[in-house]
């Protein structure tokens, strides 16, 4: 997992927040977003690590009911 948060402004001179996560067993998923702050940055951060561990974890269900389904054939 690899976390990126920068700081920019904008042209009233409010700050705001980019930030990219890399994520997933091989690093490959990448998510970007903004935030007004950094709470929201990292919520934001958490909230999609969890989707994406979600996600790889429902795939590795699916996965092996699959094959365990195929060997029953």
């Amino acid at each position: 997992m690899l976390i990126e948060v920068t700081n920019h402004f904008n042209n009233n001179g409010s700050e705001y927040f980019e930030w990219t996560l890399y994520d997933g067993p091989d690093g490959i998923e990448k998510v970007h977003g903004y935030a007004t702050d950094l709470v929201h940055a990292f919520s934001k951060i958490i909230e999609w690590r969890e989707r994406i561990g979600n996600d790889y974890y429902l795939e590795t269900i699916n996965d092996e009911t699959s094959i365990s389904g195929a060997e029953g054939d």
